[in-house]
């Protein structure tokens, strides 16, 4: 039976029972029923009232259990139960119909949500993949700091499984962070803004250090806010870079300090230069074969683990160079206790201890285990205070001056063959220092002994040079005052015998003023190099110095018939004293004039180029000797009858005091000065 029957069964029911009760009501009323009428109409009424009960059933069953059973696929609808019983409801009516086609949508809903289902499964597993195989460590927090998400990358270079992790603060998986990280992630939070961190360190409870490149990015999944935290690794790198850096620098600190203490204190801060690039101390010691003891020479590292984030912090964002400059300025601040407590230990070398045996091996020795190893006694134990630290020997040309000692003692970190190689080249620097420092020492004093008696030799050679001068002036000067002496008695004799012949006097007066004249100039040329003149600086034109010099001898050339050829070209002003580049071109010409047989020619050139300004004096003459050639400008040396031997040594120290520079050679004929005058 559908529903559309039902509903009209019902009210033809409902009809029948009102006019069948209204009937019963009227004949009793009435009274002209007979027993049988009233009997009949009783039962018709109650057969009518059983089919109005039968049909509210009926009705029931149809209609309202379905409806509810309709209600309860649509409630499951909501709560995403897309798989429905098939069988509940039967028939052929509208329910029944509606029912069905319920069925068929949830089927086909169900179908939708599983291909979802799966499409979304595929997409979080492609997800995990590209998260557990991508080469960086990721890890997602919430705006509490709390760690939400690793990837197993992360926990695996952390060894640590995600219950370790998840739920748990930063600082409870990490004891040091770079300040910077902590700053970038509360700047994020406010600002939403992705942020890069270069080479920051991070140090896990568990001993683990990383140096990584972080990105920092905000996002939200599920309503909520993340930091996302990818950690590129660059530890191995890094490190490499900044050693190779540090042995840089540190070379060229050694090169430029002659201090020792500098050069020690600077390889030792190179040798604790950071968290997880160096170690956190380092103590040496140096041998004293006199004494026969070990004594301590200098240390660097904190005293506390406070002191130890403090320099971690500040040297994180530095670099080699500033970092040694550090070590070369000393610092006063952390440390003190360590550097009194190594500076006043000394150790038996007579004892046999790990430190004499490193000394008499000459090995590398690594001890991990202090506590149990027998070869560490109580009072290194005590002195040391770790569990794990390296002694290297100080070895400088195959003689071992000392031990390196170094360790982690406050990050605890484990030391690896990569730190104590870098450490062995630290100790070969320091002993080299050291060596080299002795030996330099040594070579002063020597040098010392050498001055004095350099000192004795050179006031001996003063001396010798004196005489040698005097004595070459004396020969010179002897001459002209023999012949000034000579005339000057015959003026004498004539005027006492009253004999005057006016020409003899003339002459003889003629011949003392020459010989005057020459002693004047060999004077003038003494002091003229022993005493420095003062130099009046400005911009002069070559070109005029060379005409007024030549005006000067002009004469002179015309008199022994020498051609004297200007080929001047114009050049730049130069920076000289006029007076003083005159007195060259003089001395120049002059010896030219000298060097040159008559109807010969002196010829003076003029040029330049972008730098220099060059003057060229040649001549035609016989040339210099070529032993002579390399000593013309040496004080006192002359190749002429007459004269000191100043006059080119005098040209040189001009030229030189121009920062200039001069040169002969000889040509085919005769010979060629060259002068080279810089350009301002």
């Amino acid at each position: 039976m559908d529903e559309r029957k039902l509903q009209l069964f019902a009210p033809v029911i409902l009809i029948l029972t009102i006019i069948t009760s209204i009937s019963i009501t009227i004949m009793l009323y009435l009274q002209k029923t007979n027993i049988i009428m009233i009997v009949l109409s009783c039962i018709l009424s109650a057969t009518l009232i059983t089919l109005l009960i039968i049909f509210r059933l009926i009705h029931k069953v149809f209609f309202t259990n379905n409806i509810r059973k309709i209600l309860s696929v649509v409630d499951n609808f909501k709560k995403g139960i897309f798989v429905q019983p098939s069988n509940e409801i039967k028939g052929n009516d509208l329910l029944s119909k509606m029912y069905g086609e319920l069925l068929i949508a949830s089927r086909h809903l169900d179908n939708i949500i599983k291909s979802q289902k799966n499409e979304i499964d595929k997409f979080r597993e492609l997800y995990n993949n590209m998260m557990f195989s991508m080469n960086a460590y990721i890890m997602a927090l919430d705006f509490n700091n709390k760690i939400i998400f690793t990837n197993e990358l992360f926990l695996n270079k952390f060894q640590l499984s995600p219950s370790e992790v998840n739920g748990k603060n930063l600082s409870d998986i990490f004891y040091f962070l770079t300040g910077t990280v902590l700053q970038a992630i509360e700047e994020i939070k406010s600002t939403h803004e992705s942020i890069i961190l270069e080479k920051a360190h991070l140090i896990s409870h568990n001993r683990i250090s990383i140096i990584a490149d972080i990105k920092l990015s905000f996002m939200i999944s599920n309503n909520e806010p993340q930091i996302i935290m990818v950690m590129d690794d660059v530890t191995s790198k890094t490190k490499r870079d900044y050693q190779i850096s540090l042995i840089t620098r540190l070379s060229e600190t050694i090169q430029k300090d002659d201090a020792l203490d500098h050069i020690l204190r600077t390889i030792l801060t190179a040798v604790t230069s950071g968290t997880g690039l160096g170690f956190n101390r380092a103590m040496l010691f140096l041998r004293d074969d006199k004494n026969n003891i070990l004594y301590g020479r200098m240390s660097v590292g904190p005293d506390t683990l406070d002191e130890a984030f403090s320099i971690w912090s500040s040297l994180n964002p530095l670099k080699g160079k500033e970092i040694l400059s550090r070590g070369i300025n000393g610092d006063d601040v952390h440390g003190r206790l360590l550097k009194e407590k190594v500076e006043s230990t000394s150790f038996d070398l007579n004892e046999d201890t790990i430190f004499t045996q490193t000394l008499q091996s000459g090995e590398t020795i690594h001890i991990t285990d202090a506590l149990h190893d027998q070869r560490v006694n109580d009072e290194i134990k005590n002195f040391i205070d770790v569990n794990e630290f390296v002694i290297v020997p100080l070895i400088a040309l195959n003689k071992i001056i000392g031990i390196l000692i170094a360790d982690n003692k406050f990050n605890q970190m484990p030391i690896t063959q990569d730190s104590v190689d870098l450490l062995t080249v630290f100790a070969y620097q320091a002993a080299l220092s050291i060596e080299t420092y002795n030996n330099l020492e040594l070579l002063k004093q020597e040098m010392e002994k050498i001055r004095h008696r350099q000192e004795a030799i050179v006031e001996s050679e003063k001396l010798a040079a004196i005489g040698r001068i005097a004595s070459h002036i004396a020969h010179e000067i002897r001459n002209p005052l023999v012949t000034v002496g000579g005339y000057s008695r015959r003026i004498l004799q004539t005027a006492n015998a009253q004999q005057i012949d006016i020409q003899k006097i003339k002459k003889a007066a003629q011949i003392i003023m020459t010989e005057t004249e020459r002693l004047e100039k060999i004077l003038a040329n003494v002091m003229d190099f022993t005493r420095p003149s003062p130099f009046l600086l400005r911009f002069n034109n070559i070109n005029e110095i060379i005409d007024d010099t030549a005006s000067l001898l002009s004469n002179l050339f015309q008199e022994r018939r020498v051609e004297l050829s200007l080929q001047l070209q114009e050049v730049p002003l130069i920076k000289s004293d006029f007076n003083q580049m005159k007195q060259v071109m003089l001395n120049l010409l002059q010896n030219a004039l000298d060097a040159t047989p008559p109807y010969g020619i002196v010829e003076v050139k003029t040029y330049s180029d972008d730098k220099k300004v060059y003057i060229e004096v040649s001549d035609t003459g016989s040339g210099i000797v070529e032993e002579d050639i390399y000593r013309i400008f040496e004080p006192f040396y002359t190749t002429k009858t007459t004269g000191v031997g100043l006059g080119l040594a005098i040209v040189k120290k001009i030229i030189s005091d121009h920062n200039g520079d001069i040169k002969v050679i000889n040509k085919e004929r005769g010979a060629v000065f060259t002068i080279s005058i810089p350009l301002p």
